[in-house]
């Protein structure tokens, strides 16, 4: 099976568990108007080559950059080295982007131009539904503009749930996602900052503002959530002593990848107190094993706790 579709599958069998489960317990708030999109200018200037660099070089360094920051711990969907010889300038950043089927069919540092600028940039707001911003180009100056609105656009288009855990003190044990709305549909699993926890006092969303706002980057912000005790978060996901967990990628990336957190070591792993997690700050993961039953479902109705209704929990769980 082809490596998206494969990844389209996994959490097809959620969707019915979060509309029962997520629907009985919605607080019932409206939604909040976005915030100005933050477009991470700042990690998108460091990330252009040096100035005498050229065009082509900068457009894959940027275009790498504005993947990173909108698909954290994206996997690989096929092999191979790119088209910038290894070693070379751009080189890392070329491979990064052919191996997720990013850069247009046929190009080349010594083809690239405004028009090929344009497509890559195009096809990376494509794969969200969204439509890039009109292109200046040119230089490195106006690529890095270019490159901001595009972030922009895409950050706006993100639909990441968060699904977070609490301990009896009301720390945050474990950070997960729901990433669907991407070309590589995963589940993420982010190592939650230290001390992190819900404000005392208020309604569901007002505790758990703070933790979405620490846990956001200038291109993700988490809106959208659904907390419970580890315990109760935790049936979500697997069936404890049954399911596993294939990691697919990491942030700090590793060469390491796949691999299999057997069942018994699978409840460590979302606290990132697996050994194999040492040093990492999130992974993009696969569940595996018997799927969420309705009996379960119903088991944890009074203990979620999300700031979404039906209609929420269906465009967060979509597909694009």
């Amino acid at each position: 099976m082809e490596p998206r579709l494969r990844l389209r599958r996994l959490f097809a069998l959620l969707v019915g568990v979060f509309v029962l489960v997520i629907t009985a317990a919605a607080v019932g708030v409206e939604a909040r108007a976005s915030d100005p999109v933050r477009v991470c200018l700042t990690e998108l200037r460091r990330a252009l080559p040096a100035p005498e660099a050229s065009n082509a070089v900068a457009a894959v360094e940027l275009l790498a950059r504005m993947v990173t920051l909108a698909e954290p711990a994206f996997p690989a969907l096929r092999g191979g080295q790119g088209p910038i010889e290894a070693g070379a300038l751009g080189a890392a950043a070329a491979r990064f982007l052919h191996r997720r089927y990013l850069l247009p069919d046929g190009w080349s540092p010594s083809t690239h131009d405004d028009d090929a600028w344009r497509r890559m940039l195009g096809d990376f707001a494509g794969r969200y539904r969204a439509s890039a911003p009109t292109m200046v180009g040119a230089n490195h100056s106006g690529m890095v503009g270019d490159a901001a609105r595009t972030l922009a656009v895409v950050s706006d288009s993100l639909r990441p749930l968060a699904v977070f855990a609490t301990d009896p003190n009301d720390e945050v044990s474990f950070f997960a996602v729901i990433w669907n709305w991407t070309p590589a549909p995963r589940l993420l699993i982010v190592r939650p900052h230290e001390g992190l926890a819900l404000v005392p006092g208020g309604n569901s969303e007002a505790r758990a503002r703070s933790v979405l706002e620490e846990m956001s980057t200038c291109a993700i912000r988490f809106e959208s959530f659904v907390y419970a005790g580890e315990d109760v978060a935790l049936r979500i996901f697997v069936q404890q002593g049954e399911s596993m967990m294939r990691v697919l990628a990491s942030d700090p990336p590793r060469d390491t990848w796949p691999l299999v957190i057997p069942a018994e070591r699978v409840v460590e792993a979302f606290r990132f107190d697996d050994a194999a997690l040492d040093g990492l700050d999130m992974i993009s993961v696969s569940i595996e094993g018997p799927s969420i039953g309705v009996g379960t479902a119903v088991s944890v109705l009074g203990a979620v706790r999300t700031n979404l209704g039906l209609d929420g929990i269906l465009r967060h769980l979509a597909f694009p």
